[in-house]
């Protein structure tokens, strides 16, 4: 298992994947949030009242982003890694495909997918934690609201001072620009009440 993951590491480093995973998961874990939000306050000016029609709601938006994001970054990713796998055979004019540039280029595809699809879900989930005390310990549901656009907000806060960090970048603005996002979000949303 140890020699695995050195493997991995070894593939990763050499490939320069850390930062296509880095983009991949900053994107869709910023999808997620949104996403999320949208859906919740989607719920609140609705006046839904059922705690279990929110997380049914949620819950389903979160498997399709999960879906669609695994299924989508692993062909693409995969689809990208053997057309510079064929470039490559062309100019060597010798095949690759039982290579260990094979075998890394499918195992790179599935990090991809991996991380594309679980962070979205991940962010929903987190979001989505007050409402599962809302269905099974009785947590007032306005609270569940509250706290559902806060953590949204955390997130979006703390996914700004990641990149900020690796991108070296004002922690404090970086991280104030995510917030705006879900700001906006919550006020279009909000301003679909008057329709």
């Amino acid at each position: 298992m140890l020699s695995f993951f050195e493997n991995l590491h070894r593939v990763n480093r050499t490939a320069n994947v850390y930062s296509i995973l880095r983009r991949y998961f900053a994107m869709n874990a910023f999808d997620g949030v949104i996403t999320t939000l949208g859906v919740i306050m989607g719920a609140f000016i609705a006046n839904v009242t059922d705690s279990r029609i929110i997380l049914l709601t949620v819950l389903s938006t979160s498997f399709a982003l999960f879906i669609s994001g695994t299924w989508s970054a692993y062909i693409t990713e995969l689809a990208e890694r053997k057309l510079a796998m064929h470039e490559l055979e062309k100019k060597m004019l010798h095949s690759l495909e039982k290579s260990r540039l094979a075998r890394s280029v499918r195992l790179i595809a599935l990090e991809a997918a991996l991380v594309n699809g679980t962070s979205p879900f991940a962010m929903a989930m987190l979001i989505l934690a007050p409402f599962f005390l809302t269905h099974f310990s009785g947590f007032p549901l306005m609270l569940a609201f509250q706290c559902s656009v806060a953590i949204s907000l955390l997130l979006l806060a703390l996914l700004g001072a990641y990149l900020a960090i690796i991108s070296r970048q004002g922690i404090f603005l970086l991280g104030l620009k995510m917030v705006f996002a879900g700001i906006l979000a919550i006020f279009l949303s909000m301003a679909l009440k008057a329709i």
